[in-house]
Formats: C-alpha cells, sequence, structure tokens
C-alpha cells in the first residue's frame, strides 16, 4: 500500500464486517512474528491487519534523520483510512509495538477500544546508558558502528526467545530484510529517534481515557526489565496482568497456545 511517506507492507485477513484488531511488530522482528497470532484470531471472528513498520520487514526504509512515534503513528492512521477503516480498533502492540500502539491511542482518543501489550516497551530498556548505545545514536559514528556489524548478528534474538531451535528458525526469516537496501539506515533512524524513550506519557494518556488494557510478560524476558512493568501496572489501574512462566521476550510466538486464548478473550470483551 502506498503511503505518504512510502510503501507499507501488510495482511489484512477476515470479514469485512469484523471487529477489527490491529497487530504492531516489535524492533527484533517484523510482522512474521505474528505468524501464531493471526489464524487464532481470525478463528474467534476477528478481522485481522498486520503491517510491517517502516524500516523494518517488507515495507520502506524512508530516509529520515529519525523514525518517531508520530511518524509510525501517521503510517498507522493512513493505512486505515486507505484501507477504508473508519471504526474505531481493537490493538495489540509487542516490545516496540507496545509503545507505538499506547502513543497512537494517546493521540487519537476514541480511536482505541481495547488495547493489548505483549512485554512493551515503557520507560527503559537494558543497555541505553552504555557506551554502545551512546555510540550507534552519534552521527557518523554509528553508521561506521553498524557496518562493522554482520547481518547475522544484527537478526540475532538470542535474548529474544527460549527455544534454540524456534531463535533459529525466525532468525532465518529475519535475515531475509537485510536483502533490502536501507535497513541499517533504518535501523538507526529508529534508534535516534524516540520511540524506543520513555512513553510514560503516553501511558497516562490512555490510563486517563480509560481504555482496557491487557499486559502480558514472559518470565524470562531479558529485553523488557520487570521493574518497567511493575511500574506500568502502578500507573494504568485496573490493568489484566498475566505472566507467562517460561517465556522470554516473544512469548506469543514461542507459546501462541497460552497468549493466543488471553488474547481472544481480552478482546472478545
Amino acid at each position: 500500500m502506498k503511503l505518504s511517506a512510502g510503501v507499507t507492507h501488510y495482511e489484512l485477513r477476515g470479514d469485512s464486517g469484523a471487529k477489527t484488531v490491529v497487530l504492531i511488530h516489535g524492533n527484533a522482528a517484523p510482522y512474521i512474528t505474528w505468524n501464531q497470532t493471526v489464524g487464532p484470531l481470525c478463528e474467534a471472528g476477528f478481522r485481522v491487519l498486520r503491517y510491517d513498520l517502516f524500516g523494518h520487514g517488507f515495507s520502506d526504509r524512508p530516509e529520515l534523520k529519525r523514525y518517531d512515534r508520530h511518524f509510525y503513528n501517521v503510517q498507522l492512521t493512513e493505512l486505515l483510512n486507505r484501507l477504508g477503516i473508519a471504526e474505531p480498533v481493537r490493538v495489540v502492540g509487542t516490545s516496540q509495538g507496545g509503545s507505538i500502539a499506547a502513543c497512537f491511542a494517546a493521540e487519537r482518543p476514541g480511536a482505541v477500544t481495547r488495547l493489548a501489550l505483549l512485554a512493551p516497551f515503557f520507560d527503559q530498556l537494558p543497555g541505553q546508558e552504555g557506551a554502545a548505545y551512546r555510540l550507534l545514536v552519534r552521527p557518523i559514528v554509528g553508521e561506521l558502528v553498524l557496518q562493522m556489524m554482520s547481518d547475522r548478528k544484527l537478526a540475532d534474538l538470542s535474548d529474544a526467545l527460549v527455544s534454540p531451535e524456534t531463535r533459529a528458525s525466525l532468525e532465518r526469516e529475519v535475515i531475509e530484510q537485510f536483502r533490502y537496501r536501507g535497513k541499517r539506515r533504518a535501523i538507526l533512524a529508529n534508534l535516534r529517534g524516540d520511540a524506543l524513550h520513555d512513553a510514560t506519557s503516553c501511558y497516562r494518556s490512555i490510563a486517563a481515557q480509560g481504555i482496557p488494557v491487557l499486559l502480558t510478560y514472559g518470565a524470562q524476558d531479558q529485553k523488557i526489565p520487570r521493574a518497567s512493568m511493575s511500574r506500568l501496572r502502578e500507573l494504568v489501574p485496573g490493568i489484566e496482568y498475566h505472566e507467562i512462566e517460561g517465556a522470554g521476550h516473544l512469548a506469543h510466538y514461542e507459546f501462541p497456545d497460552r497468549v493466543s486464548p488471553l488474547l481472544i478473550r481480552f478482546l472478545e470483551g
């Protein structure tokens, strides 16, 4: 789909008269992380929209210095408009996609009826104060550092999945996106924007709107600090929380039989 900033790769499945669920992936892997989620949601009677954020998967990599939350929110707004989806939607976001989902709801009051957050980015990531991160966000230096890193290193999901077999399978698919020009530039644009910076104000807004929120978290998550999830639960009263034992950061991908039923029950409300 051609939008103002470029082409967005998407899939829309389900009956046109059904309630629409939008799936927003995170930073580590594109919309393929929803492969095990789309089917169960469609079988439950939802119309499901998943798409690649700009700079990820098979969507374009716009030549901007920074990709910020508003930039991603415009992408989703335009995509919904072009698809003729005018009614309020249910949104599911994982990792960075969780904060993008929250900020979309904050920017567009009334556009989101229910919000499911799967190990969402909230206020801080491990390593953001480290030397490596500071180098990557610096102009010129970041480009040089990233050029020294292999595609395999950049596609590494060792801190996102528990099962080595599942991780290897997903990494093989993730590495495909590096065949397309501009992926490394897009990585830096994403890091240099505000999409991975403190999103407390967005979550405070959804709490003020009274949007029902589901929060899931893998007990072995190495990307999102448990303390961040505790602070999020304090910020959003009435949040429904489920911890997935034995799961890492991408619990919905690795344990769909445990996460999908939680999503369906919540989204049906």
